[in-house]
């Protein structure tokens, strides 16, 4: 009977030992997983933190871009001279020895218009200085417009031996026509068309929010 006692004490005891050891196992090992948790933790909220640094990119625009779009303008006028002209037509001519001449004096009203073609702006940026250098063709005369409706004549004094014809008019618009393109060019007319063009292709790259900082030279 003491026998049977001390071998159940003994095996009470040994069970008593095993699951305590069993504790302290699973204790250890849920303190090292909290811990080792908490590591991950820490170190993914460290790492949230430091965000990387992002690199600024520098978006610019080419010069291909600008001159396209010059391009698309065409021949652009950008000056025009309006006019009133009055002119006198002569129409001088021998018959045998005997000179004789008809004349009469007009005027129309008209325009003389003066431009560039954009098509032929070059456009050279440099960057590292922040300049850009715009090449400009010069402005020429375009078109010369008269308007025939209001032709006008103020006096007409016509030879029997030289009478005026139809084609006598058609030649005196013709001479009316260089003497107003003359006219407008005295007056300075291709000096302001290429100062308006200077203008217009200024604010057209000034539009561009990348061109802010360069500065625009002509030649």
């Amino acid at each position: 009977m003491d026998s049977f006692k001390k071998a159940s004490r003994i095996f009470y005891l040994l069970i008593i030992t095993i699951s305590v050891i069993a504790i302290i196992i699973l204790l250890t090992g849920y303190i090292k997983s909290s811990n080792q948790s908490a590591n991950e933790q820490t170190e993914q909220t460290t790492i949230s933190k430091i965000k990387p640094k992002e690199d600024k990119t520098l978006v610019s625009i080419s010069t291909e871009t600008i001159q396209d779009g010059l391009s698309n303008m065409g021949i652009l006028m950008t000056q025009e001279y309006y006019f009133t002209q009055v002119e006198t037509y002569t129409k001088e001519k021998n018959i045998w020895v005997i000179p004789t001449s008809s004349e009469f004096v007009y005027s129309y009203d008209g325009s003389v218009m003066a431009g560039i073609d954009f098509e032929k702006i070059q456009i050279n940026k440099d960057d590292d200085k922040k300049t850009i250098l715009v090449t400009l063709p010069e402005s020429e005369i375009q078109a010369v417009t008269i308007d025939k409706d209001t032709f006008r004549i103020y006096s007409e004094n016509e030879s029997l031996w030289n009478p005026l014809k139809l084609e006598d008019y058609n030649i005196s618009l013709a001479e009316f026509e260089n003497t107003a393109k003359q006219k407008a060019l005295d007056s300075g007319i291709l000096e302001r068309s290429d100062e308006q063009a200077k203008n217009l292709v200024m604010n057209f790259i000034r539009n561009f929010p990348q061109m802010s900082g360069y500065t625009i030279d002509f030649k």
